[in-house]
């Protein structure tokens, strides 16, 4: 009897422990926006802004995005960057 009841719990907890969700995400989610925010949205870009995104891309920006990333796993790499 103990062991059944201790195997029940154990499954219990188990199956709890697999939600990646915690409290603090749905209150996160569920939060009202801040004023900040929808300013920050609806902002005017800068000149200096437009100029970053259109100017020409150098060659070791280039390499860094291409070059291998290893996964975490000794010895493996991968051939884009996630």
């Amino acid at each position: 009897m103990k062991t059944a009841l201790t195997s029940l719990l154990a499954l219990g907890l188990l199956a709890g422990a697999a939600s990646a969700r915690t409290v603090f995400d749905d209150i996160r989610d569920s939060a009202p926006r801040s004023v900040f925010e929808e300013i920050n949205e609806t902002a005017p870009r800068s000149v200096f802004d437009d100029i970053r995104d259109t100017a020409p891309r150098s060659v070791f920006e280039q390499i860094n995005e291409t070059a291998p990333r290893s996964d975490g796993i000794f010895g493996t790499l991968q051939t884009q960057a996630p």
